[in-house]
């Protein structure tokens, strides 16, 4: 989803839903696996969640289906618009 929003396409394509499974795919270690787990551990999802809508980005650049103009590089371009929780304290 973040990928789509951010190359501001109209529509979601296969391409889009291929190269985000390839890319979840590809950040999954052998000790990931060797733990069974099939996905990467969730202390990692920032950074999984930025290289999945990079990967949806390029698909939808390359598809003439990005409405929005970023810069070339889409990896600080979506680390700079994802959003940061932040939790103040209260006394």
């Amino acid at each position: 989803g973040l990928g789509v929003v951010l190359s501001g396409a109209n529509r979601v394509t296969d391409a889009m839903f291929a190269a985000a499974a390839r890319r979840l795919a590809s950040v999954v270690s052998d000790a990931d696996l060797a733990r069974g787990s099939i996905l990467p551990p969730l202390g990692a999802i920032r950074e999984v969640s930025a290289a999945i809508a990079q990967a949806v980005i390029e698909v939808a650049r390359r598809e003439g289906l990005s409405t929005l103009t970023f810069p070339s590089e889409p990896g600080a371009y979506v680390r700079a618009a994802m959003y940061q929780p932040e939790y103040p304290l209260y006394a």
